[in-house]
């Protein structure tokens, strides 16, 4: 049997705070309670989104912690079921941020600003910018789309005593 290195359950614990605070900040700053620390170039919204992500992905390191996790994300066969759906609730939800930011970037009003290159296409400008963001929008609407299903199917199954 390989050796767990994720950590134990009280590190994950204290790290998924640490970064659970550094996204309450982001929220905090988002609805307007504390200072925006530099210019925001899109809706405050999305300083919304990225509190949303940093609060849950430090809360599903803590579940993490709190179900004994493994390395792959399982949590312990007698991990508490409201476990198991603050998992799934906390995925999902991060996926969602993550699109919304990325539909924005791709489909929302205004002008865009990209730089680098990319072998065989050059120079990036709005046009490759936005569609690769578009695309990535796509993926990651459809991932929360699968994760939702794929969630809510695992707790119904682990609901009605068969495995998860």
């Amino acid at each position: 049997m390989a050796k767990d290195n994720s950590g134990t359950p009280r590190q994950k614990i204290v790290i998924g705070a640490g970064v659970a605070a550094i996204g309450a900040y982001f929220l905090l700053v988002g609805v307007g309670a504390l200072p925006l620390p530099s210019e925001l170039h899109g809706p405050m919204w999305l300083v919304l989104c990225v509190g949303l992500v940093f609060l849950l992905a430090g809360v599903a390191v803590m579940v993490q912690g709190f179900g004994r996790g493994n390395e792959q994300g399982e949590l312990a066969a007698d991990a508490a079921p409201w476990l198991r759906a603050a998992q799934y609730l906390c995925v999902g939800v991060i996926f969602a941020a993550f699109a919304a930011i990325a539909s924005w970037i791709a489909f929302g009003p205004g002008e865009r600003s990209f730089s680098g290159t990319l072998p065989m296409v050059g120079a990036i400008g709005a046009f490759i910018g936005r569609a690769m963001f578009g695309l990535s929008a796509i993926v990651l609407w459809l991932c929360t789309i699968g994760m939702a299903v794929s969630g809510i199917s695992k707790l119904i199954r682990r609901g009605k005593g068969g495995p998860a």
